[in-house]
């Protein structure tokens, strides 16, 4: 996992709900299943629904019923810090 990462526990959601990310800068959304955010961490191979949020608010919709997680980094990417609030709309 990135040193610069947060990750956030949505929980239980259910499939169609939308996940919105406001950042204040450009980072990599990620959405994630616990095993892919588990795999995240560690580095290895994962799955994931999102990407760089050039756009704000970033809207990221859930694909099957499940607990989820939105991992928010800068990666790759030339900002080093940043904030950022999720807000399910439903």
């Amino acid at each position: 996992m990135s040193a610069d990462a947060t990750v956030f526990d949505l929980g239980w959601l259910k499939r169609a709900t939308v996940v919105r990310v406001e950042l204040d800068v450009m980072a990599n959304v990620r959405l994630m299943t616990k095993s892919n955010i588990d795999a995240y961490k560690k580095r290895i191979a994962y799955r994931m629904i999102g990407g760089v949020a050039t756009h704000r608010p970033f809207d990221v919709t859930v694909p099957l019923d499940g607990h989820w997680y939105v991992a928010v980094d800068t990666e790759g990417l030339n900002a080093s810090r940043f904030r950022a609030e999720i807000t399910i709309v439903g």
